[in-house]
């Protein structure tokens, strides 16, 4: 479809077609290259002059099972609304063109499929299945949703590093990474993937990572990285002013001893360097963040006992200062964000 819509000039065609008739039609809204050919000529004509989904804009999503919530970052409300998502647990997620990936995960067995849920319209559809684990993480590049890493069935970390095109709706084996890791994270920065932490083999006998390496699709190639101050895992990665900031996380102190972090660096990409910045107010086991704007939201997470995540906390990075906000944060989630969008997929049991 692709093809076909590659052949007609859409700038010739009248706005009020294109949006009332092209865009709101089902082939087009499940096919997000499509979506973005008609949003990009709605732009020339002058349809979109002011943005058309307001109510979207700068919300952080919470999805868990059939439940969704909005955050919205200006007044620190949350908003209920249905949505159609499977439950699931240790999945990842990734936001392309309003379309919501969430790949993997488990629920009484390692899910093969991947639901991309359309959020303007929302409805999911499961285009055909990566190789199944989880633990693994994803960012996305050029319309490619690229995954890292996991544990399969029998809990082992993997070296996999694959990727989805959006365009193909075909998954592609790239160079594998040069470590095993599960419960890291990625981030895309500059047109290279970043992967740093993780966990090495499995649970029991595994070991926390601190190592980082990065992958440069124009080569196809893997080199490590400076490693980081603090090894950690399930922590959060975010991109903030060419900074990469790892936050919080889990550390170990021996086999079998978790060690819940409040430590924070930042990897300068310009020096390649990592930094310390200011702790946070909570020890994390896991940590789910989104940046807006220069500040990093922490919405979600765990922590040792009972120390679970109560209230939203928010990080400047340009003052380095934490500031404990009065909206309630959620419990164990995954999260993803793509420009003004960002979403949260929680994990369920």
């Amino acid at each position: 479809i692709m093809d076909v819509l590659r052949c007609i000039r859409l700038s010739l065609v009248p706005k009020t077609f294109l949006s009332e008739t092209v865009k709101t039609e089902s082939l087009f809204q499940d096919n997000p290259h499509c979506l973005q050919m008609i949003t990009r000529a709605m732009w020339d004509l002058g349809e979109l002059s002011q943005p058309r989904h307001k109510k979207y804009d700068n919300c952080i999503g919470l999805f868990d099972g059939n439940r969704c919530y909005y955050f919205d970052p200006k007044d620190y409300s949350w908003m209920s609304i249905n949505c159609k998502l499977s439950k699931r647990q240790n999945p990842t997620a990734v936001l392309w063109n309003r379309v919501g990936s969430i790949l993997g995960g488990s629920h009484s067995f390692h899910i093969k499929h991947t639901d991309f849920y359309n959020i303007l319209r929302n409805r999911c559809s499961r285009p055909g299945p990566p190789t199944p684990r989880e633990k693994m993480s994803a960012c996305v590049f050029e319309g490619k949703i690229f995954t890292s890493g996991g544990s399969e069935a029998g809990g082992s970390a993997v070296d996999l590093f694959e990727s989805y095109d959006t365009m193909t709706e075909s998954w592609q084996v790239n160079t594998s990474m040069l470590v095993s890791r599960c419960s890291h994270a990625s981030v895309e920065a500059n047109g290279l993937i970043y992967v740093c932490g993780g966990m090495t083999r499995n649970s029991v006998s595994g070991r926390v990572l601190r190592n980082c390496e990065v992958y440069d699709p124009s080569t196809q190639q893997w080199r490590k990285l400076h490693e980081m101050r603090v090894a950690r895992k399930n922590h959060g990665l975010v991109v903030v002013d060419n900074k990469i900031y790892a936050v919080g996380g889990e550390g170990s102190t021996g086999l079998y001893n978790a060690c819940g972090l409040h430590s924070v660096e930042y990897y300068d990409i310009t020096t390649n360097k990592w930094h310390a910045a200011s702790r946070m107010p909570w020890r994390s086991l896991t940590v789910k963040c989104v940046p807006v704007g220069d500040v990093i939201f922490v919405l979600a997470g765990d922590g040792l006992g009972a120390q679970c995540l109560t209230n939203v906390l928010e990080y400047h990075t340009k003052t380095n200062r934490w500031v404990t906000s009065k909206a309630q944060a959620f419990f164990s989630t995954s999260c993803i964000i793509c420009s003004r969008i960002m979403f949260l997929f929680a994990s369920s049991s």
